[in-house]
């Protein structure tokens, strides 16, 4: 009897070092499981990277809609879209912005640099379906081209000559489109220099609420 009752404590602390270490070993493994559905949800952040698109314009190889990392810069679109063409002049552009979803981006050609210089900021895109004076640029250091000095340039101050501008350059005028524009040259051709700007009321098809619209950036 003394030896089975010995025998039976011996069984119970087996039994219970048994238990402990099934115990254990479930915890362990437990522990396991939430740490790596722990790394496998940091893995999920960190490779979900929003997405934003792009549109890029002119002087690259491939112009288009680019969808693109939202961390990403002008530099690696222009990339993406097949780089600079031979005529691409980038002096007024900052490559290393940021850009963000649905940003215009417009690489200038040298000839619209120089153009932009003489005052003309105009730039047709989609030829005899749409005109876009100043067509805004995202990607632009200032993100204006009125800074740009030249000394042939045919407006004053940002002001636009009736005497002297182009066709183009009357288009950057508010409410004036290309029937408009050639109204004024034909009615400066006919009838010699404008004297003042209120004169502009003469043109055929210019009233007084296009006129009060765009006075203040006309000169002669």
């Amino acid at each position: 009897m003394y030896y089975l009752k010995k025998y039976i404590w011996i069984i119970l602390i087996i039994l219970l070092l048994v238990i402990f270490l099934i115990k254990d070993k479930e915890d362990n493994i437990e522990e396991e499981i939430v740490k790596n559905e722990e790394i496998n949800l940091e893995k999920n952040v960190d490779t979900t990277i929003s997405k934003i698109k792009v549109d890029i314009k002119g002087a690259v190889k491939n112009p288009g809609v680019y969808e693109v990392e939202e961390n990403s810069r002008v530099s690696d679109v222009i990339d993406i879209s097949g780089g600079l063409t031979n005529e691409a002049d980038t002096s007024v552009i900052n490559l290393s912005k940021n850009v963000v979803d649905e940003m215009v981006i417009i690489i200038y050609t040298k000839d619209e640099i120089n153009e932009m210089k003489k005052g003309n900021t105009s730039i047709k895109y989609i030829e005899k379906e749409c005109i876009c004076p100043k067509l805004e640029n995202d990607a632009c250091i200032e993100n204006s081209i009125d800074n740009i000095p030249d000394n042939n340039s045919n407006s004053t101050n940002g002001k636009i000559s009736l005497n002297s501008a182009s066709i183009d350059e009357l288009m950057t005028l508010d409410g004036i489109g290309e029937k408009k524009a050639q109204a004024i040259i034909e009615y400066r051709n006919k009838n010699g220099d404008f004297k003042s700007i209120e004169e502009i009321l003469e043109v055929d098809g210019i009233g007084s609420a296009t006129y009060e619209k765009i006075k203040d950036r006309l000169t002669i």
